[in-house]
């Protein structure tokens, strides 16, 4: 036996006696880890509030907008945040 072969013959012995190291991903994240990032943490909402009563609502009195802190869309459909809200 050379010792050529000899080395690596010690070198894929070692290789195979220890566990291999943990994978370190570089880079951009991928799509697939940030679904899984967000399906996995997924925080419960607050509950919206709702609306103001129909009666309220349609009364044909004006409603005055009033700017405020950021706040939730009170829209169950509306994912956004607003600044305005109902002066009545």
């Amino acid at each position: 036996m050379s010792l050529l072969n000899f080395r690596i013959n010690i070198a894929t012995v070692l290789l195979k006696s220890s566990p291999p190291p943990p994978i370190i991903k570089r880079g951009r994240p991928s799509l697939e880890s940030k679904l899984n990032e967000n399906n996995s943490t997924t925080m419960s909402r607050a509950t919206s509030t709702s609306a103001p009563p129909s009666s309220t609502r349609f009364d044909k009195y004006d409603h005055w907008p009033t700017i405020t802190s950021k706040e939730r869309c009170r829209n169950n459909a509306c994912n956004g945040y607003t600044r305005i809200s109902c002066s009545k």
